[in-house]
């Protein structure tokens, strides 16, 4: 059995994956700042091309849907009736829901096996393509005849922020692993996986003229399954 499992490690392999993440974000901002980390998942389609006849060089890539959480927070300063000269401050929030379709371009270095399990290593990018936003959001409220002070607080649920939120993604993406056969191409993987998000993924101003900086980061716990 050992080695027809080497054997069939030579070949290309497709799998499942369904991982469940821990979303944080980053600030390029001054005037914003992180706010906490928040859970989500993850679930996608595996692939794997090896590179050379040993089975221990592969091309990893696949497409994976994301849902990762992003959480931020402003100092904001404001009046709030006509006259005043002296500012007040209010913590303005935004617990985001970020969805991506994501597809990985990486290297996956293994060992040959031992008994029944292999261990690896994984390294390289990932491109994706935001496809839903929403967001949990305190927002300023203006008075209609004096826009430029604020009347009240208004604290919004599940907010469509699609416009506010670039469309590409781009990450370094880095983990390892095990893998256990348990028979032929059937193997159960699991393994942690950090995705550094970093490219800007916030479209509008942080202030006025002044556009937000915001990178988006997770940690996986990878569970999939070869067949």
């Amino acid at each position: 059995m050992l080695m027809n499992a080497q054997e069939d490690a030579g070949g290309v392999r497709f799998g499942l994956k369904l991982s469940p993440n821990l979303g944080f974000a980053t600030s390029e901002t001054k005037e914003l700042k992180a706010n906490g980390s928040g859970f989500g998942y993850t679930f996608g389609l595996l692939t794997e091309f090896p590179i050379g006849s040993t089975g221990n060089y592969r091309f990893a890539t696949g497409i994976n849907l994301n849902n990762i959480s992003a959480k931020w927070k402003q100092d904001f300063q404001y009046f709030d009736a006509p006259g005043q000269t002296t500012k007040k401050s209010k913590e303005l929030t935004t617990d985001a829901s970020l969805q991506y379709l994501e597809i990985p371009l990486t290297v996956k270095l293994m060992t040959n096996e031992i008994g029944y399990m292999r261990y690896f290593a994984q390294v390289g990018f990932g491109a994706a393509f935001n496809i839903r936003a929403r967001a949990d959001m305190v927002l300023p409220v203006y008075y209609e005849n004096a826009p430029t002070i604020v009347e009240k607080f208004e604290e919004l649920e599940k907010e469509n922020i699609s416009d506010d939120i670039n469309l590409f993604k781009a990450s370094l993406i880095v983990g390892g692993g095990l893998e256990y056969n348990f028979s032929g191409n059937t193997s159960l993987l699991a393994g942690i996986t950090y995705n550094n998000g970093f490219t800007n993924i916030a479209n509008f101003d942080a202030v006025p003229e002044k556009k937000a900086d915001l990178r988006a980061h997770y940690l996986e716990l990878t569970i999939g399954l070869f067949f």
